[in-house]
């Protein structure tokens, strides 16, 4: 899962800005994180510990405020404050939470945090989603593109003009192995794809540094740019997915544990096995197209053994 970075502001710039534009000089600042798209700066205005962000794509600011409505108990969500442009890009000021990225946990502190990650995975599977309305990634009216969770899955097959990555479809079309591997597990994709899944809310990035832990607690969760509506078993993949990249986090005890909650609220997901094998093929063949609009080819290599291993492993 490899970043190309994008809004390059450094910490001088990013002082200056607050400087320009608060009421008050700002404290503290530092940068605290960056990621594919983004790079965050902590300050303090006052009394108040505060974020800001700085990037290309105001989409995702927004998606990350709209977010904000479905904060619960279990999943708190920061807070976006402000939107504006900066620096040729955009900016978003947000209340900030502290803790360290859950996949840099060990092995003991992951224990401690699963019944937490589940308490999560379960308010958004529960979430009242009743003011929104299709499947796949949203916008921030809480309108997702798709009628069904078949077709949005499907649509990773296809080369999208209006996404960030267009142009992967002619750069996989040069490594011949890697293309045979997308095009067989589209097609498998195809056979075991269905829309039994109920419609929940789903992150679709909980490893990355997006999501904060303190002890035994989730702090905060965020850049919700990836979220989308559809089966609550994507999250889920997704962790089981990215495992050998973690090999200190147990992923067993995270699934013995949300079971054990299903078992406790008398609910039973039907169609399993393939709802799960579909989320490991959309996840395999998402990051298929990334990588190669990356040109990252170790990496599309590691994806696509990943994504046949766990195929195997549901078949068996």
């Amino acid at each position: 899962m490899s970043n190309s970075k994008d809004g390059g502001v450094d910490v001088q710039q990013a002082r200056l800005f607050l400087t320009n534009h608060l009421t008050h000089e700002p404290a503290d600042v530092a940068l605290i994180g960056e990621g594919a798209w983004s790079r965050c700066f902590g300050f303090r205005q006052g009394a108040e510990a505060l974020v800001i962000r700085f990037g290309n794509h105001v989409d995702d600011f927004q998606k990350d405020q709209s977010a904000y409505a479905f904060a619960a108990p279990g999943l708190p969500i920061p807070q976006v404050l402000e939107i504006g442009e900066a620096f040729g890009g955009y900016y978003a000021i947000s209340t900030r939470a502290y803790g360290v990225p859950l996949e840099s946990l060990g092995a003991s502190e992951w224990l401690a945090i699963v019944p937490a990650v589940v308490s999560a995975l379960e308010a958004m599977r529960t979430t009242d989603l009743s003011a929104t309305t299709g499947v796949g990634g949203w916008g921030v009216e809480g309108k997702a593109s798709h009628s069904s969770w078949s077709s949005h899955l499907l649509a990773v097959g296809e080369e999208n003009p209006n996404l960030r990555t267009y142009g992967w479809r002619e750069r996989l079309r040069a490594a011949p192995e890697a293309d045979a591997t997308f095009r067989w597990g589209l097609d498998l994709l195809h056979h075991v794809v269905n829309d039994a899944a109920p419609r929940a809310l789903i992150h679709g990035d909980l490893v990355n540094r997006n999501v904060l832990v303190h002890e035994a607690n989730i702090t905060g969760v965020f850049d919700w740019g990836c979220s989308r509506f559809g089966d609550h078993l994507y999250d889920l993949a997704w962790f089981e997915f990215w495992a050998p990249w973690f090999p200190q986090l147990d992923m067993q005890a995270l699934r013995l544990e949300i079971e054990k909650r299903w078992h406790e609220v008398g609910y039973l997901p039907q169609d399993k096995g393939a709802r799960v094998m579909a989320c490991y093929l959309h996840i395999g063949l998402d990051h298929l197209a990334y990588n190669a609009y990356l040109g990252d080819w170790p990496e599309l290599s590691n994806t696509a053994a990943r994504m046949r291993t766990l195929v195997a492993t549901v078949q068996a």
